[in-house]
């Protein structure tokens, strides 16, 4: 019998494994912005979850199946297990979400984190203070995703959406983001940075346009939660293309 052995580049995550509870039923835009972005040697291991139109009863659901993926996870020999989904890390509350981080990577004995913190990391990383929201939702859902920019440590001056349904992020052409973010900074050019919540649309084509074009920051959530998970696991690389959080922090 031949026993695989994991050191040097004998496996394709030889550098990290990163383990993400995806809420989306159907998840296509996360694992490929993924793999644009990572460095040779680090690879995803994913779960999806329950979410089709994010219902309460979805997001719950969502919720008990993330803890059982990162135990799982965690038994596969991830490197760190990042939680998706901001409203399903906030579900039981914002108290709630930081303590079962803490309780989970004692008990799992691996790094665990959230998309929540990722976010709010790579904010306060940056810097950003005045923020405006560009998210890819329908429009009632816009007050709620705006409401991230105080999560995540900054004053929200105007916020907007694409109007897709959940089911239909996919299908968002790749020039919605930079859209969205021209108009917000024709309505708030006092804004220092622009928020693109969800990791499941196209956003990564986009950051460093936006950013040469006005001189804001922009936190995506998948940059943000791929920069996070690489730093925890001691990469730090310098990542060119995707803007400043993974080519300056």
């Amino acid at each position: 019998m031949i026993v695989p052995t994991d050191s040097s580049d004998t496996i394709y995550g030889h550098r990290a494994r990163i383990g993400y509870t995806s809420p989306p039923f159907t998840t296509e835009i996360f694992p490929y912005e993924f793999y644009k972005i990572v460095p040779a040697g680090v690879t995803l291991v994913i779960t999806s979850l329950s979410i089709i139109t994010r219902t309460a009863a979805e997001i719950a659901a969502s919720y008990e199946t993330s803890l059982v993926a990162a135990r799982e996870m965690a038994a596969a020999g991830v490197d760190i297990v990042i939680f998706g989904g901001v409203p399903i890390n906030l579900s039981k509350g914002a108290d709630n979400a930081n303590r079962m981080l803490i309780d989970m990577e004692r008990e799992l004995k691996v790094k665990i984190s959230s998309s929540t913190a990722a976010q709010l990391s790579a904010a306060k990383a940056l810097g950003s203070k005045k923020a405006v929201v560009a998210h890819p939702y329908a429009h009632a859902d816009t007050r709620r995703l705006g409401s991230y920019a105080e999560e995540f440590g900054c004053e929200l001056l105007g916020a907007t959406g694409w109007g897709s349904a959940f089911n239909q992020i996919g299908r968002i052409p790749k020039s919605a983001a930079l859209t969205m973010a021209r108009k917000l900074m024709q309505d708030h050019p006092d804004a220092d940075t622009i928020l693109l919540p969800s990791p499941h649309w196209p956003t990564a084509c986009a950051i460093d346009e936006i950013e040469h074009e006005f001189g804001v920051n922009v936190v995506a959530a998948h940059q943000a939660i791929v920069w996070h998970a690489l730093r925890r696991c001691g990469i730090s690389d310098s990542v060119t293309g995707f803007g400043r959080l993974l080519r300056d922090f």
